[in-house]
């Protein structure tokens, strides 16, 4: 699955309208101190408590009234304390609420809004398989417990919650602020989850977290949908385009999402973003693409050899940094090295140019 442009698209515009959440949710550290429904943060933070015995705040009480009847539907408070990775868990328990009754066969690599669950390699992966087993066995027994029946038993089927769950790892984006700050993670609906990776995207995005009612700057750029899904021919036999986006049944409120173009795009020219740091070494993109998403990236910048200026650079700063008389790898340190080293490199062609 992918989008295209549907017109040709200049540098630096919005091709996306703000996009609302299918499910989401803040991380345990914020909950004191943001809006659980819109993530904008309150005026009055209260006391930080354990995340089960902290009940959810609001910024408003239209916020309070369209965010509180899912937190007591998804029985997400009946989640045990020690569950991990919570914020995932109650992501995906509210996922379950938007889905159509009955609910779709977990074993599909699809949900029925096309989302990619990703299931059957997550749930092999030495990685993934445990944390996702112990989070579908207690959203399963929280929602038992939500019913008033008996406590999970071994023989109850957790596929379904297994399937959630994995879906949410797999799209999933982490919201920031202003500040850089990840407030919580967010599942959107195909027009963006259906944008492909690219170690040299054409597209970036940006989150608007903001009260009801109110209007962040550079809302209203753009109000149509400048991309279309395009399905390639192995999965043309799943659903056709139109079935999916039909299906999407999200929330009327949250944290929405911006695509924007970072490059000349042409029409029918398929529209990426980066799911990773891009001032990483190849080697480095690549461990983490597969650790997270579990696919090897092959786009035209990984695919280049010998590698890009760019990347050779990257590798030399890497290793001049692993070779410092620091006793560990700073990360930041990095970053913060091959951000003016390659400032510095673009200062100099400009000035020979």
């Amino acid at each position: 699955m992918e989008m295209r442009a549907k017109e040709d698209i200049e540098m630096g515009e919005d091709i996306t309208p703000p996009l609302l959440p299918l499910s989401f949710s803040l991380h345990d550290s914020f909950l004191s101190s943001h809006c659980s429904s819109c993530f904008s943060p309150l005026s009055i933070p209260s006391p930080s408590l354990p995340p089960q015995a902290h009940p959810p705040l609001y910024c408003s009480a239209a916020c309070s009234s369209a965010h509180s009847p899912i937190v007591s539907s998804s029985a997400e408070s009946l989640l045990p304390a020690s569950s991990p990775h919570p914020s995932n868990l109650r992501t995906a328990l509210r996922f379950l609420l938007t889905l159509p009754s009955p609910s779709p066969c977990p074993h599909l690599h699809r949900f029925n809004n096309g989302l990619l669950t990703n299931y059957h390699k997550l749930s092999t992966s030495p990685e993934f398989a445990p944390e996702i087993r112990q989070g579908a066995i207690a959203m399963a027994a929280a929602r038992k417990l939500r019913n008033g029946d008996s406590a999970l038993d071994q023989s109850d089927g957790v596929l379904l919650e297994e399937a959630v769950l994995s879906l949410v790892l797999t799209n999933a984006v982490e919201v920031q602020d202003e500040a850089g700050r990840s407030l919580g993670i967010a599942v959107y609906d195909p027009n963006f989850s259906w944008i492909n990776h690219s170690c040299s995207p054409n597209a970036c995005y940006r989150f608007s977290v903001s009260p009801p009612n109110a209007t962040s700057f550079g809302e209203d750029s753009c109000s149509s949908l400048r991309i279309v899904p395009n399905i390639s021919e192995e999965d043309s036999g799943v659903c056709s385009c139109s079935d999916y986006m039909k299906g999407t049944i999200g929330y009327e409120y949250g944290p929405k999402v911006i695509v924007r173009s970072i490059k000349r795009i042409k029409k029918e020219e398929e529209v990426c973003v980066s799911y990773t740091d891009l001032l990483q070494p190849k080697a480095m993109r690549q461990s983490d693409l597969w650790l997270k998403y579990q696919f090897t990236c092959s786009c035209r910048r990984c695919a280049m050899s010998p590698s890009t200026y760019v990347d050779h650079a990257l590798e030399e700063i890497l290793a001049s940094n692993l070779n410092s008389s620091s006793s560990r790898f700073d990360l930041d340190h990095y970053r913060d090295e091959a951000n003016k080293k390659l400032s510095d490199y673009v200062d100099e062609t400009i000035t020979e140019f």
